[in-house]
């Protein structure tokens, strides 16, 4: 609908760069990126002085992401041809396909990135550094500076949460960055029946949107064995369940509602396929988690959030029973 009040038009006889990007991301992780790639993954992008920069924005995600330039205005390609809006930042919606072009009349090196500091700090983002440019002189140590950059979307961020129930202990924990995950996970009941287990897993994800993540881990759980020690999982095997203490490989992937699909195989010949779903919305303030794996374990709880970081849960567990109690989470 911007109109300039101008005509806006780039020298018609420079030379044109065509750029296409697809503003990518991962809502369940909260990673963000442009082509599935963060800043620290990509190189600079090499322009020169003198041609016409255009950039075709399509939005791939469900959020908005205004992206910004620094250094230039640019022009907004829309129906208004010779009369193109300036502006140095756009906000392109969810499925929308945006052009825009500017004159690379600066030199140095220039941020271009989503304008939401979360989206930023992820690596939603890329940097334009002209040719042959001179170094800026209020930049003692260039190499330093970019790749201080690149730590932004490396960080990592703990996250942990645990149920305080009348069946027993439950909890996961879980320390990670945008391709990384340190992951574990315990259940530790109040008595030598519903004993302990601890299942911990590293992984990275990749591929387009991060669905898939091969991982390693280790398994370690001790119960009272009754009918259990007879009992074979689906696949005939063994089943090991109730007391189990292996490493393992596998794959987890993302299913379409958000269900996460895993393949484990254990040191000792074992192999379990699990499908969980975690945090299903069922009200504003309600969470269904379910879960079942080939071990012949299922899981079903409800958590009502009372506030950001505490809630009332209860849930019912194949080895540990019924409970109910209270949900801490950071």
């Amino acid at each position: 609908m911007l109109k300039s009040p101008f005509k806006t038009n780039l020298p018609k006889d420079a030379p044109v760069k065509e750029l296409r990007f697809t503003l990518s991301g991962n809502m369940n992780r909260y990673v963000w990126s442009l082509d599935n790639k963060v800043v620290s993954e990509t190189d600079k992008i090499l322009i020169k002085k003198g041609e016409n920069v255009r950039i075709v924005m399509y939005n791939g995600s469900m959020m908005r992401h205004p992206m910004h330039l620094h250094g230039h205005d640019f022009r907004i390609l829309n129906e208004h041809g010779d009369y193109a809006p300036l502006k140095n930042v756009i906000d392109i919606m969810p499925m929308e396909t945006d052009t825009i072009e500017f004159q690379a009349n600066a030199d140095g090196d220039w941020f271009f990135h989503c304008h939401i500091l979360y989206h930023m700090m992820a690596g939603m983002g890329r940097i334009f550094t002209y040719e042959n440019s001179a170094p800026n002189p209020l930049i003692h140590h260039p190499e330093m500076a970019f790749k201080m950059l690149k730590m932004d979307d490396r960080m990592f961020h703990f996250m942990a949460e645990n149920d305080f129930a009348s069946n027993g202990n439950d909890g996961e924990a879980m320390f990670s960055n945008t391709r990384w995950s340190i992951g574990t996970e315990w259940r530790l009941g109040y008595n030598d029946e519903h004993g302990y287990e601890t299942e911990t897993h590293i992984g990275r994800y990749i591929g387009k949107n991060q669905w898939l993540m091969p991982f390693i881990g280790f398994d370690w759980r001790y119960r009272r064995m009754g009918m259990d020690e007879q009992e074979q999982n689906l696949f005939g095997q063994k089943n090991t369940k109730d007391n189990r203490s292996v490493f393992s490989a596998g794959l987890e992937y993302t299913l379409p509602m958000l269900i996460k699909a895993q393949v484990e195989v254990y040191t000792d010949g074992n192999v379990r396929f699990q499908f969980e779903r975690k945090d299903i919305p069922l009200a504003k303030r309600l969470r269904m988690n379910l879960m079942w794996n080939t071990d012949k374990e299922y899981m079903a709880g409800l958590k009502y959030i009372v506030a950001r970081n505490f809630g009332i849960t209860t849930h019912y567990d194949s080895d540990m029973g019924i409970g109910f109690g209270v949900n801490l989470n950071y």
